[in-house]
């Protein structure tokens, strides 16, 4: 690693993110599109401040009946900012400082990536594409979705500690691969999968170039199951528990294709995406990685640029991807995704164009290692700064607001404040629509108050009602029947345990807003309601455990050796 960040690479690059992050370290807020992350991670904050671990519920959402968004929803963005919120209390600062570490992270990534292949002065060139490029300034300052933003950055790491175990087989390796791909994985909810057949595709060349062939497939395996194993706390619920919610999706796919025109011609706008060619917002590949891949291809028929084996090989992954990519925004490939499960969540075909990126800056870089002449490197690297140069104003706010948290706050909850609640419910609340919270499919309605109590039965009389924390309660219950029906105001899912005297009594959905209840025998009786991990979660919270227990053991293993 030393020798790879000399102190003046680290500073050049540190430097070249400048234009990118500077709006993010002027004050005030500039409201993208994503602006409902502010409500995620005071949620997650909320989660961890609870006793939560992991975090899955958030306890404040739709009129405070709770919603576990964080056990289908992605997580990373959310842990970062969480932990941002906490030592320096104020959600946006907290949301900025997110896009600020992902852009931060992605610069060095894909240097440690490139690096790995190509000369210092390459590498650079490939980080300086790989930052300045429209879609992600798209994902920042326009759509500002947190997810993809951070899944980009560390798509290049999953590549380096994959090169890093290709090159040199070890257990260390092993370790730092599964890592990278385990914070990929829980970065966006199927960025991911879209990502998983290139990935498999450049650990198979090295499967061809090396001559230990079956000692590094092993290793490859081992890498996936681990950060399978390590992820499994956050996929596992998801994937079994989905069915628990409708498959509807606010955006359908067949909408948000865009044209090829749109994909070559600048422009920019801070507007949304909407059926047809007249999207307020850019989907342009960009007029430098468009210059990228159009001198990539002379490397390819041009006999004086002839490559070795190896660069074949990576020109046509790198080519490879970005032509499939390119298809697969356009409307033709359509019944090819359906044949995924999964493809109504995508929603937005233009999203691969975060694959557009990665493999224009991975060819960028490519074609300077291979130039053979200064000239050579002069007729690329001059239009290609050129070109560049367009995007940099791109990296700003459409405006910038000054607003206090709490503004947020009555926006995106019922009666929440940064000092706590407010007892009232807010007009821009009201018109808010939670519709990215897929209600259950024995929630019949929506609730549209607050609750008088949190606690409440028609039949038996509840006194004492005590918070003990955002998702737990206790009160006592006085009952004249011997099955009486009482009700927390929470979204009842699976984790809600209730108790009578202690006993754990079931707990099941109850009316149009499917509350959590319990049914209570005649007498007088102290009842608990709290959320906790259900058996399936403590299966795979447990299975997370010992792949990190694996995990340590595969890096500290390394260690002791090289000590030996």
């Amino acid at each position: 690693m030393k020798t790879i960040f000399s102190k003046h690479t680290f500073l050049i690059l540190l430097a070249l993110c400048v234009p990118a992050i500077y709006f993010l370290l002027v004050p005030g807020f500039y409201e993208p599109h994503d602006t409902h992350h502010l409500a995620d991670i005071y949620e997650m904050y909320r989660a961890f401040t609870s006793g939560q671990l992991p975090p899955r519920l958030g306890p404040d959402f739709i009129y405070g009946y709770g919603y576990p968004l964080f056990n289908f929803y992605y997580v990373l963005p959310f842990y970062l900012g969480a932990f941002f919120y906490a030592f320096l209390g104020s959600l946006t600062v907290s949301y900025k400082l997110v896009f600020l570490v992902s852009v931060v992270i992605s610069v060095f990534g894909i240097y440690l990536f490139l690096r790995e292949y190509f000369s210092k002065y390459a590498s650079i060139v490939g980080a300086v594409l790989f930052l300045y490029t429209p879609y992600r300034a798209l994902e920042i300052y326009v759509r500002g979705a947190m997810g993809e933003a951070l899944a980009l950055s560390l798509l290049p790491y999953v590549f380096w500690g994959l090169s890093r175990y290709l090159k040199k087989p070890n257990t260390g390796n092993i370790a730092l691969a599964a890592f990278a791909l385990f914070l990929f994985i829980i970065a966006h909810n199927y960025l991911w999968l879209l990502s998983a057949f290139w990935i498999a595709g450049f650990s198979v060349l090295f499967l061809f170039i090396n001559k230990r062939r079956w000692n590094i497939f092993w290793g490859l395996v081992g890498i996936a199951v681990l950060a399978a194993g390590l992820s499994a706390y956050w996929w596992l619920p998801a994937f079994l528990e989905y069915q628990l919610v409708p498959s509807v999706t606010p955006f359908l796919m067949e909408d948000h294709f865009p044209f090829i025109k749109q994909l070559i011609i600048p422009s920019w706008g801070y507007g949304t995406s909407v059926w047809g060619p007249h999207d307020g917002l850019s989907f342009q590949i960009g007029l430098a990685n468009l210059f990228v891949i159009l001198f990539a291809s002379t490397l390819l028929f041009t006999k004086k640029n002839k490559l070795d084996k190896k660069y074949m090989l990576l020109l046509l992954w790198g080519m490879g991807g970005f032509i499939v990519s390119i298809f697969f925004m356009n409307i033709r490939s359509l019944p090819f995704w359906k044949l995924l499960p999964f493809y109504e969540f995508v929603q937005f075909p233009w999203r691969l164009l975060f694959l557009t990126t990665f493999f224009s800056s991975f060819l960028a870089a490519l074609i300077i290692d291979r130039s053979k002449s200064k000239n050579n490197r002069l007729f690329f690297i001059i239009p290609f700064a050129l070109l560049l140069i367009n995007v940099v104003p791109y990296f700003r706010p459409n405006k910038i607001f000054n607003k206090p948290d709490d503004q947020y706050l009555s926006r995106f909850f019922a009666d929440q404040s940064i000092d706590g609640k407010m007892g009232k419910v807010s007009t821009e609340y009201r018109n808010y629509s939670e519709d990215y919270l897929l209600l259950p499919d024995w929630v019949k309605d929506k609730p549209n108050k607050l609750p008088e109590n949190k606690i409440e039965s028609e039949s038996a009389q509840i006194s004492e009602i005590v918070e003990l924390s955002p998702v737990s309660w206790n009160a006592s219950v006085s009952s004249n029947t011997d099955d009486s029906t009482v009700t927390l105001h929470k979204l009842y899912f699976s984790g809600w345990v209730g108790k009578v005297d202690n006993v754990i009594v079931p707990t099941k959905p109850e009316g149009d807003f499917g509350k959590v209840s319990i049914t209570v025998p005649k007498g007088e009786h102290q009842i608990t309601f709290y959320w906790t991990e259900t058996p399936l979660r403590k299966l795979s919270d447990g299975l997370t455990l010992v792949s990190f227990g694996v995990l340590t053991w595969l890096a500290v293993r390394k260690k002791y050796r090289e000590k030996k």
